[in-house]
């Protein structure tokens, strides 16, 4: 007897459109990963802030005063507030570090720190700046403001990043002032100029926010910025320029360790004064960003 021929039965119309629509979808998920990854877009739309946002906390050590009392040339009161204020919502936390604790760098008491944010203190110890140091070159991430930590009380023969472990990390040093002071330089109608928008550290500020990134924040304090004269000595991110150009330095200024992972990030003003910039900066160095 002659078999007859395998009957198959025509697809539903339902399938034919569900596989035909499978690349799509495909495509759909690898662009709200993609933005996931490198924006801030889904940080308030529920369950995928918890796919894309900062997942557990992050701790950063203030190292110095972050008050209008600070001893230093830049203030960073609107940098604490920011994180303060936005930080909560990317579960980022700030606590005081006692610059006793520093005095034994051999215990790597830092470690406990996601970040460690230095400001508002001219003065920091060899014991100090060996403890940063360790920190750095054990993986730690730092962000270094104005002046902070360029001198030392027990050695009026230090000037600038370059003595002790920490030394080595500094992403920029001070330009000669000839008088032996900070050097200074006063900027005013202030833009900042970026060299690459697609630094993590302005990508969501120029792109996700829809902010230009040549306007500060409207504060009073970020109108005119006394800026310390410093020469980069690791990779410029951004610049800070006087609204004539008739002045300019360093704004943004990063340096890497390499293999250990170790990152500092030093800014010349108050970062405060870009508030979107501060938070992009905390997930970057945090592994969030």
């Amino acid at each position: 007897m002659e078999q007859m021929p395998y009957y198959v039965p025509p697809e539903d119309d339902w399938k034919k459109h569900f596989e035909g629509l499978i690349p799509i979808l495909i495509l759909i998920l690898i662009a709200v990963v993609l933005v996931g990854k490198t924006t801030n877009y889904f940080c308030a739309v529920p369950l995928l802030s918890d796919a894309f946002c900062a997942k557990g906390q992050v701790n950063i050590g203030l190292l110095g005063d972050f008050t209008d009392n600070a001893n230093t040339i830049v203030k960073a009161t609107l940098f604490k507030s920011v994180i303060d204020s936005d930080g909560g919502k990317f579960n980022v936390y700030t606590k005081p570090i006692d610059p006793r604790l520093l005095e034994y760098p051999q215990q790597n008491l830092l470690n406990k720190f996601d970040i460690v944010a230095i400001a508002g203190v001219q003065n920091l110890s060899y014991a100090a700046r060996d403890a940063l140091g360790a920190y750095i070159g054990g993986g730690g991430k730092v962000i270094l403001i104005g002046d902070a930590g360029t001198k030392d009380s027990r050695d009026l023969a230090i000037m600038g990043w370059s003595a002790a472990g920490f030394g080595g990390y500094a992403p920029v040093r001070l330009a000669d002032s000839g008088s032996g002071d900070i050097p200074i330089k006063a900027i005013t109608a202030t833009t900042l100029n970026y060299f690459s928008d697609q630094h993590p550290v302005i990508k969501d500020y120029a792109e996700a926010y829809r902010i230009d990134f040549t306007q500060v924040s409207n504060a009073a304090q970020c109108g005119q910025i006394s800026a310390v004269d410093v020469i980069p000595n690791g990779d410029i991110i951004a610049i800070l320029e006087s609204g004539d150009g008739s002045n300019y330095v360093p704004g943004i200024v990063e340096k890497k360790t390499g293999i250990s992972g170790g990152n500092v990030i030093y800014f010349n003003y108050d970062p405060g004064c870009t508030i979107y910039a501060t938070i992009s900066t905390v997930r970057y160095l945090a592994g969030k960003g």
